[in-house]
């Protein structure tokens, strides 16, 4: 019976762990989006250069029917989408940090100095007040960091080709106080990650509404071969317990069961 009692606990306590508080989930489906410019769409507004190149397509999805597609086959500047989020309200920490994702498919035909990337910042700002960052560019180069210059002009942190032609989930995550940008191959497996000791993104763990917000969008490193056509899909903001919680809380659920033993 006391067996039984405790693989039920440790199943009860490993599923609440991994309950995550979802704040916003989109695939840009209808009927929340429709087809063309997602300002004004699902509370999403154009960022920078007023949100050229992005339109909600039914071309070409993830999952679904319809996916954001950014075109910059003729228009090569960088622009973003903006949604505002509120407060969290002491929710983020290092054992329930926030997660922003997108899923990303690079067009194959897209240049070497075409980005795509995440932006988390205080505020309803633009890509100019980045907090936290990361792109992707044409030939598989990951940029990221804590402004935006970091996810532009700034060194490669990772390359590789095969990021580009298949969905690819870029996560950003924020734990009250560091933060990291990791990217997941299409089979969810880990490609890529790094940590930073000091993200500026307090007012998402602020009280009140629309303290911070997330920008998607598209940018470039160079003016030479920026051309290129990119879709993001099954956009995700969340508060979700680390693992770590789970193996701390069972560890110790089961020494208590051995003391009361």
């Amino acid at each position: 019976m006391r067996a039984s009692r405790l693989c039920a606990a440790v199943v009860l306590t490993a599923g609440a762990v991994a309950h995550a508080q979802v704040l916003y989930s989109t695939g840009f489906e209808s009927p929340a989006f429709a087809p063309g410019s997602a300002n004004g769409q699902d509370g999403w507004l154009n960022g920078s250069s007023t949100g050229v190149n992005q339109s909600v397509t039914a071309s070409f999805a993830r999952s679904g029917l319809q996916s954001l597609q950014w075109n910059n086959t003729s228009n090569v500047t960088f622009s973003s989408v903006r949604r505002q989020f509120d407060g969290q309200n002491g929710a983020i920490t290092p054992a329930t940090p926030l997660e922003i994702s997108t899923w990303l498919y690079i067009d194959q035909s897209s240049g070497d100095q075409r980005l795509y990337g995440i932006y988390a910042m205080n505020g309803l700002g633009t890509l100019g007040v980045t907090t936290l960052g990361m792109t992707v560019g044409g030939d598989g180069t990951v940029r990221a960091g804590t402004f935006w210059s970091s996810t532009y002009s700034g060194a490669g942190v990772f390359q590789d080709s095969s990021l580009v032609g298949s969905w690819i989930q870029l996560v950003l995550s924020y734990d009250g106080t560091g933060g990291s940008a990791a990217i997941f191959d299409a089979a969810n497996n880990p490609v890529f990650s790094i940590d930073f000791a000091a993200v500026s993104l307090g007012n998402a763990n602020g009280a009140g509404a629309n303290l911070w917000g997330v920008n998607i969008g598209s940018d470039y490193s160079g003016t030479a071969d920026r051309t290129g056509t990119g879709y993001m899909d099954d956009l995700r903001v969340r508060i979700i317990p680390a693992p770590g919680t789970a193996l701390a809380l069972t560890v110790g659920l089961l020494a208590a069961t051995r003391r009361r033993r």
